[in-house]
């Protein structure tokens, strides 16, 4: 079995992300790290005809919803993408490929060389993404979404309570998330199991697969803990580029403390494959508002460093 393996769970809207994806694994994955995709079955093809130049295995994410019996598929397609991306990702250690795996979304791109020891402390235990989530608490606390904390709150506090643990509310994200098969076991066997539970009962009890990750690591302790910063600089909102445009945080820059950027897929909509789902007039619309947001942010920010 492999240490570890490069996963992305994606579909044809971000095709065009994930071919940056692969571009960049191509261009900085010089340890050749085994990278594998899975879309869904309608996807295969298009995935594999658009792809055939990367080193990239294209799969089905059938295959990895066979691999546990205990999932009910046709509940997994009645939920929305969102959730259900959730379980697939959690769920693809149960392929055997590896013993840890590099989750990346299609909105991830490498901006620097990476190898097996950016990942993998010692052996086969990888680092643990943890920390507390300040860069987006005080971000947003600034330009908002005004209700960013209690969503983030919200997001985690359920977990820990059906845990059991008290105390500090960690953040165990963002993308790209480092897993442990371990772990993944440790919950099954500790929790899940126990209770008559799946991976698909817990998202829907609360959808923050990172958040079931790490709080089964600290309450299992699968692995011994080597803590690790996120790994990519993680745009969440447009206001966040912005503001590092204004001060000159380009990608070489960020390539210092960083393995890679994240520009989040639910605002770089232009991003998206095929043909829109909204009217012409309204993405104009959408488009003029963009910029007058950004000249009023752009003024703002410079005025507020005078």
């Amino acid at each position: 079995m492999l240490n570890i393996v490069l996963y992305s769970c994606t579909f044809r809207k971000d095709l065009n992300r994930t071919i940056k994806l692969a571009e960049s694994i191509q261009k900085y994955n010089k340890e050749k790290i085994p990278f594998y995709v899975s879309v869904p079955s309608d996807d295969v093809e298009l995935f594999r005809e658009h792809l055939q130049e990367f080193d990239a295995t294209i799969f089905d994410e059938n295959d990895i919803f066979k691999a546990n019996p205990k999932l009910d598929i046709q509940k997994l397609y009645e939920i929305r993408g969102g959730l259900r991306q959730q379980v697939i990702k959690s769920e693809f250690w149960r392929l055997g490929l590896s013993e840890n795996y590099l989750v990346l979304d299609s909105d991830c791109i490498f901006i620097r060389d990476f190898g097996e020891s950016d990942f993998i402390f010692i052996e086969n235990i990888p680092y643990s993404v943890i920390h507390e989530g300040r860069d987006i608490l005080q971000s947003t606390e600034r330009f908002g979404p005004k209700k960013i904390r209690q969503h983030f709150l919200n997001d985690r506090m359920p977990i820990m309570a059906a845990l059991g643990r008290k105390g500090v509310v960690y953040d165990f994200g963002y993308a790209p998330f480092l897993w442990s098969k371990k772990v993944w076991e440790s919950l099954d066997l500790n929790y899940l199991s126990p209770n008559g539970m799946n991976l698909l009962d817990a998202i829907l009890l609360c959808g923050s697969e990172f958040t079931w990750y790490g709080e089964a690591l600290i309450n299992f302790r699968a692995i011994a803990i080597y803590p690790r910063e996120q790994l990519f600089k993680h745009y969440h909102y447009e206001h966040q580029l912005w503001a590092d445009q204004v001060l000159g945080y380009k990608e070489h820059i960020l390539a210092r403390n960083y393995l890679g950027v994240v520009y989040q897929s639910n605002w770089e909509s232009w991003g998206d494959f095929g043909p829109s789902s909204k009217a012409l007039l309204s993405l104009v619309w959408r488009s003029v508002k963009r910029i007058i947001k950004k000249i009023q942010f752009k003024l703002s920010l410079l005025i507020s460093l005078l």
